[in-house]
């Protein structure tokens, strides 16, 4: 039986425009999945799902990071908290949204709780995740 996923719903501010925009989002870490952590942002009337590299929260606590759609960029607020902003690209365009470092953290912390860093591999079923490839 897997281990119950680790969540958090967290306040995150779009930054960039006019008017900052405050919305709930929710982070989420399964053991299924040790690589990954899911980013699920609620906006009125959807939920928009982004799905990027523990490692690379985790790293953008400290310095920016990442090349791709995702990166993760460490800063502070106007009240001089530390705060971590999630720059993510896509066809529609580009989002920033802005975290409290703090609350990520504690996010990353109960994950490790979860699987700790270096044994993500040890999560993994290989042997299912190739029969799902294969079709077998």
């Amino acid at each position: 039986m897997e281990a119950a996923p680790v969540r958090s719903a967290m306040v995150m501010t779009a930054v960039g425009a006019d008017i900052p925009v405050v919305m709930t989002a929710e982070l989420e870490y399964h053991a299924s999945d040790p690589y990954a952590v899911t980013a699920i942002f609620h906006t009125p009337g959807d939920a928009v799902r982004w799905v990027f590299s523990r490692d690379l929260l985790d790293e953008g606590l400290v310095h920016d990071v990442g090349d791709g759609d995702v990166q993760v960029v460490p800063g502070r607020d106007s009240q001089g908290e530390h705060t971590v902003q999630l720059r993510l690209a896509s066809p529609d365009g580009v989002a920033v949204l802005e975290a409290s470092a703090e609350a990520i953290l504690a996010f990353l912390g109960r994950s490790y709780g979860l699987v700790p860093p270096g044994t993500e591999a040890d999560h993994l079923d290989l042997d299912a995740a190739l029969t799902a490839i294969l079709g077998r």
